[in-house]
C-alpha cells in the first residue's frame, strides 16, 4: 500500500484532478504505522541493516579505531549468512575476550553466531579408543559462552532503538517492509449455494470464508475447533466446480479422518460424488488403479490420508526444474558479485550451496 500511495502522488503531480480521488483512497487504506514499542528487534533480524550491527559491537566492544576498518560486518540476501571479517584480529581487548567473551569464544565469534541465530557451542579435541582425534562438546565451557550470548542479546535490545536517529529509521524501514500490505476483506453473503442440504445454514463467518476461497486463491483456515472448518472446504470445492474453477478437488486429511470428512461432506451436499481411499487402495499392486480412476472419474471431491498422498511423488523433471532454478541464481548472484568486486567469503559459500545443489 505505501508503493501504491507514492506512485499515485507521482501521476498525481502530471493530473491532479484525475488522480486526486485515487491518492484520498489509498491515503484512506494505509496501515496503521507501528511504533518501536510494538517491533521486536533481535540480533540476527536480517532486516536490519548491517552498518548498525557494526555500529553496535564497536560501541559494546570499544573497537580501537585503527581496526574498524578491518572488523566489518556483511550479509548475504541469497545466502542468508551473516560474516564478521577480522573476528581475531582484536586480541588484547578485554571486552571482546572477558566481559562479553572468553577465552574459546571471543564476542565477535559470539556476535556472528547469534547473528546467524546458533547457539554458542565450544568443543575439546580428544582421543578416542583407536588413537584418533575426535571433537566432543565441552558443556561447561559451553554454558558460560551461552551466557554471554544471553547478555550479549540483551544488550542488543537496550540499544537498538535507545538512539533517536536509528529508532526513526528502523521503524520507518520496517512498517515499509513489513506493515506495508492491507489484507482484502471478503464478504459471502451474497454466495447461493446449488445442491447444499437445505436443512443446514452456514454462519457468516464460513461465507465469508468461502468467498476467500473464490476470490483470493490460497487459503488458510485458522479457524478454531468447532468453527466448521470442513464444511468451509467442501462447500468451496462443491463452489468452484459449479462455477468452473476447479475441474475435481483433492482432500487430503489424517489417515483417521477419511471416512468422517466423507460423511460430513454427504451431509453438506447429499447428491455429491465422493471417492474415498481407503488403506488397500494404496497398496502397491492397487496404487496405480486408484490413480487412474482419480484421473477418469468424474468426482466432485476425492479423499485421501496423509500417508497416502506421500506416496504420490513429484516428477523428476519437475524435481529437477527446481534445482536447476536455483543453480541459476546462485550462478547468476556470484556473477555479479564478482562483476561488483564483491566479498570473497560470499561467494564461497555460494559456490559451496551450488556444489551441494549440483550433488
Amino acid at each position: 500500500m505505501r508503493e501504491k500511495l507514492e506512485t499515485a502522488k507521482q501521476y498525481a503531480e502530471g493530473n491532479p484532478a484525475l488522480i486526486a480521488a485515487n491518492v484520498a483512497a489509498i491515503e484512506k487504506a494505509q496501515p496503521i504505522p507501528l511504533d518501536a514499542t510494538e517491533i521486536d528487534v533481535r540480533l540476527g533480524s536480517t532486516w536490519i541493516d548491517p552498518k548498525y550491527i557494526q555500529e553496535f559491537i564497536y560501541e559494546l566492544l570499544q573497537t580501537p579505531d585503527y581496526l574498524q576498518y578491518r572488523i566489518e560486518v556483511k550479509y548475504s540476501p541469497l545466502t542468508s549468512i551473516w560474516n564478521i571479517s577480522g573476528k581475531s584480529i582484536d586480541s588484547g581487548n578485554i571486552l571482546a575476550n572477558t566481559t562479553y567473551g572468553t577465552p574459546d569464544a571471543s564476542a565477535y565469534k559470539i556476535i556472528e553466531d547469534t547473528l546467524n541465530l546458533k547457539a554458542v557451542r565450544i568443543f575439546r579435541t580428544e582421543k578416542d579408543e583407536e588413537g584418533k582425534d575426535k571433537r566432543v562438546l565441552d558443556p561447561d565451557a559451553t554454558a558460560v559462552a551461552q551466557q554471554k550470548q544471553e547478555e550479549i542479546k540483551q544488550r542488543f535490545k537496550d540499544w537498538i532503538f535507545a538512539a533517536p536517529y536509528r529508532r526513526e529509521a528502523l521503524v520507518e524501514g520496517y512498517n515499509r517492509r513489513f506493515n506495508s500490505t492491507r489484507p482484502r476483506e471478503y464478504d459471502g453473503s451474497h454466495l447461493r449455494f446449488g445442491g447444499i442440504n437445505p436443512n443446514i445454514e452456514l454462519r457468516p463467518h464460513q461465507k465469508d470464508a468461502i468467498a476467500r476461497i473464490l476470490y483470493g486463491g490460497n487459503t488458510l483456515l485458522a479457524h478454531e475447533v468447532g468453527a466448521g472448518k470442513t464444511f468451509v472446504a467442501v462447500a468451496a470445492a462443491m463452489e468452484e466446480k459449479r462455477i468452473g474453477l476447479a475441474h475435481k478437488s483433492l482432500f487430503v486429511v489424517p489417515n483417521h479422518l477419511t471416512e468422517q470428512t466423507a460423511l460430513e461432506t454427504l451431509r453438506l451436499y447429499p447428491g455429491a460424488n465422493v471417492l474415498v481411499a481407503t488403506r488397500k487402495d494404496f497398496e502397491a499392486r492397487n496404487r496405480k488403479k486408484f490413480c487412474a480412476r482419480i484421473a477418469t472419474g468424474d468426482y466432485d471431491i476425492i479423499i485421501i490420508g496423509h500417508s497416502q498422498f506421500e506416496k504420490v511423488p513429484l516428477s523428476l523433471e519437475r524435481q529437477k526444474m527446481f534445482i536447476w532454478d536455483q543453480i541459476n541464481e546462485i550462478m547468476r548472484a556470484i556473477q555479479e558479485i564478482k562483476d561488483a568486486n564483491g566479498e570473497r567469503w560470499s561467494i564461497k559459500q555460494m559456490e559451496a550451496s551450488r556444489k551441494s545443489l549440483e550433488a
